[in-house]
């Protein structure tokens, strides 16, 4: 799987989510489906890299260790793999959200679509500094917001990080 796959993901990971934007907005058309869709496309091949690379990354101890505690050959991939790469998925997707966050608000910007960056756009035809100063610091304040969420997230799915 990973010799077919990584070639498409790699490719689809290099080119920037902002590419889609205006062929996404012909398709769907500019109201919702456009951000999600970009949203899924930003953010789908880093998330995929980052969890091919922590399943990959399970120590070969780790299931070795189990089998000789009883653990029976199907429990392995439900009982060792996920606690083992989950810190790793975790810390994919939190820089995911970042990535897929900036290229939202950057679509918008670009693109005069509704949203934080779509005023800030439109204040700035218009010459409207305080606008564009209170957008940035909107998304300035959602992002601490997202990434104060996805730590607590964190800790909650995966007490045992950074412990011995």
């Amino acid at each position: 799987m990973r010799a077919l796959l990584n070639p498409l993901i790699t490719f689809v990971r290099t080119l920037p989510p902002l590419a889609y934007f205006s062929l996404l907005i012909i398709w769907p058309g500019i109201d919702e489906p456009p951000k999600v869709s970009l949203l899924l496309v930003a953010a789908l091949p880093p998330v995929a890299v980052a969890t091919a690379d922590a399943v990959h990354g399970v120590h070969e101890d780790y299931p070795h260790a189990a089998r000789s505690l009883g653990t029976g050959r199907w429990q392995l991939p439900y009982r060792i793999v996920p606690p083992s790469a989950l810190p790793e998925v975790i810390t994919g997707i939190r820089v995911t959200v970042g990535v897929a966050y900036t290229t939202v608000v950057a679509a918008e910007t670009v693109n005069g679509v509704p949203g934080i960056g779509g005023m800030i756009r439109d204040a700035q035809r218009y010459n409207q500094t305080d606008v564009v100063v209170l957008g940035l610091l909107v998304i300035g304040a959602s992002g601490l917001l997202i990434h104060a969420l996805l730590q607590l997230t964190e800790r909650l799915l995966v007490p045992w990080r950074g412990k011995a």
